[in-house]
């Protein structure tokens, strides 16, 4: 199946292009884990009132979603790098159909063509 796919992959990236892509999404997968790391390390202040434990909490529930939404992210980002090393980058992950160049240019991380994510 892997094969057949592979035949359905654009190739209108040329090999330059594909390494920047990569490159960036590996710069991008850093970035967040070095973002996931400061957030994991927040919190470790002294309280003195209960106003700073209602400030603390409502700063721990904002740091728990966003630790979420980076860990979803660099998941995301990991796939897509996992995609283009098996050569099926701008291959929808659900139709194996072509995910539009300028889907890709705006969103890199994109495995659904605008159909399929639709």
């Amino acid at each position: 199946m892997t094969a057949e796919l592979q035949r359905t992959a654009p190739s209108a990236w040329t090999p330059e292009e594909l390494a920047a892509i990569r490159e960036g999404l590996e710069s991008a997968v850093e970035r967040l884990r070095a973002e996931s790391l400061q957030l994991s390390g927040a919190g470790d202040d002294v309280l003195h009132d209960e106003l700073d434990v209602a400030s603390q909490r409502s700063g721990m529930l904002q740091d728990a979603v966003q630790a979420q939404n980076l860990a979803a992210i660099l998941e995301q980002t990991q796939a897509v790098l996992d995609r283009l090393s098996a050569g099926l980058y701008g291959v929808c992950a659900s139709c194996s159909g072509e995910i539009g160049r300028p889907r890709l240019e705006a969103f890199p991380r994109a495995t659904l063509c605008m159909t399929c994510a639709h």
